[in-house]
């Protein structure tokens, strides 16, 4: 359980990276980030980053909100596939978006990452139901996954700093690879029903 957090958290970070160096400035994912970068740009009079950060925020939401109801395996195979499209994206841009072109890019970012977010939490609920998944996980902090958001920002600004051709192709190795470990993942055992001890006989 805890493999396919760190991995999502890889990729969360990698893609936020992406967005925040070559997608105008603004979070995919970082919702109270992009708030934050909206009033700003608000005071300081920049329409085209409060658009960037408004949309980011928006599809990002919208996505969560819609895929409550969805399979975590599902929201991987959505987040697998907007990431396949970010990539043939940042191809056709040349690897360095510019204007508009960066909105439905970043719109996608937000789509993967918020698919990548409902996966997450619904596997983190089901943990919560799984004794088994439980115990195997109790060795680590909760909170240790999220030091991969930083370490994924890290690995985008160093690789496409030197390879920018890469773009999201690593967020969609990390995101495949957490969709393989996660299918791995074997069933629950549902726990034996309690027995009823029969009243003793005088």
């Amino acid at each position: 359980m805890r493999r396919t957090q760190w991995l999502l958290a890889l990729a969360a970070g990698y893609v936020d990276g992406i967005c925040l160096l070559f997608l105008g400035g603004v979070f995919g994912s970082v919702v109270a980030g992009n708030l934050v970068v909206l009033g700003v740009a608000g005071v300081q009079r920049l329409p085209e980053t409060a658009l960037r950060a408004a949309l980011s925020v928006a599809v990002y939401g919208g996505t969560v909100l819609l895929a409550r109801r969805v399979a975590p395996s599902h929201c991987l195979v959505g987040a697998l596939l907007a990431l396949c499209t970010l990539c043939g994206g940042w191809m056709v841009t040349q690897h360095d978006p510019r204007g508009l072109t960066q909105l439905p890019l970043l719109a996608l970012a937000a789509i993967a990452t918020g698919l990548q977010h409902a996966a997450g939490r619904d596997a983190r609920t089901a943990a919560t139901r799984d004794p088994h998944a439980a115990a195997a996980d109790a060795g680590l902090p909760a909170l240790l996954p999220l030091a991969g958001i930083p370490v994924g920002a890290l690995g985008a600004g160093l690789l496409l700093e030197r390879v920018p051709w890469a773009g999201p192709l690593p967020a969609v190795l990390l995101v495949a690879i957490a969709l393989v470990v996660g299918a791995r993942r074997p069933p629950s055992v549902p726990a034996p029903p309690a027995r009823h001890r029969e009243p003793a006989r005088l």
